[in-house]
């Protein structure tokens, strides 16, 4: 690939960071991709308390104090859709993922969702490159290595465009202010360079990666895991399913393994 731009080469120091710093939230994904899970609000006891509101004032403090029969309410809450209890623990990741897979993940619309901006920043000058399990089909090679030689090789000629031209228009853009052609920059976004970077960001790939934050309640987490780790999810996204279920599964173990009761025996 291309050389990094500023950037995105401050965003690979800070991903190796958080990957030394959080080992336990955080995976890589694919060439560039990254996923963390980087806090959460609420356990398994929050939803038991939600759910007996009506019945008691005894509060559990914790998933380490339950009981059997607290097990038990837990489990039969989630078989039979009380929805409302699961929707009082959120989470928050963060993920860098191509614009792609982004397309199909905002359609899970019940969450939070803010992305970065190429209208005021440069792109992120990486693009996904499919590795050698992504490119198969039960063994078969779908994309050879001259075709996968030839997808490089035109992202990275879209990625030096931008850089070549957004240069060029900023150089341009200091001339005629020096030359009194164009008003001073008065602080602020300049609304000059500001309108080259939303128009050439026209020509960025879906290849090409974003950074995303996503909050998210539980019960929308599960119908995301649900829906995106199946065997037919594209495999891109189930990549980042998957990751986001261990770390969810890491940090709320029982919430976890009745999440998977569940949806087992919705499948018999």
């Amino acid at each position: 690939m291309a050389l990094l731009n500023k950037s995105s080469a401050e965003l690979e120091e800070e991903i190796a960071k958080r990957m030394a710093l959080h080992p336990e939230s955080c995976r890589r994904i694919g060439n560039f991709g990254f996923i963390e899970l980087e806090d959460s609000w609420g356990d398994e006891a929050t939803i038991i308390n939600t759910a007996r509101i009506s019945s008691t004032n005894n509060r559990l403090p914790d998933a380490a104090s339950f009981t059997e029969k607290d097990r038990k309410l837990l489990y039969q809450l989630l078989r039979d859709q009380h929805g409302t209890p699961f929707e009082t623990v959120y989470f928050r990741f963060r993920f860098i993922a191509p614009i792609f897979v982004l397309r199909q993940w905002v359609k899970h619309r019940i969450s939070s969702w803010n992305e970065f901006s190429m209208r005021y920043r440069k792109p992120i000058s990486v693009a996904y490159l499919p590795d050698l399990q992504a490119r198969s089909v039960e063994g078969f090679v779908v994309l050879d290595e001259e075709v996968m030689d030839e997808y490089e090789k035109l992202l990275d000629s879209l990625f030096a465009w931008y850089e070549r031209n957004y240069s060029k228009v900023c150089a341009r853009i200091d001339q005629c202010r020096e030359q009194g052609i164009i008003p001073p920059k008065s602080g602020g976004r300049d609304p000059y360079r500001g309108r080259a970077r939303e128009l050439l960001r026209n020509v960025m790939p879906v290849a090409a990666y974003s950074d995303v934050y996503w909050t998210i309640n539980f019960r929308s987490l599960m119908n995301f895991f649900r829906l995106r780790r199946k065997p037919d999810a594209q495999y891109e996204i189930r990549q980042y399913a998957d990751a986001a279920y261990e770390l969810f599964a890491h940090r709320l173990p029982l919430l976890a393994s009745t999440m998977e009761q569940v949806l087992a025996e919705t499948k018999e």
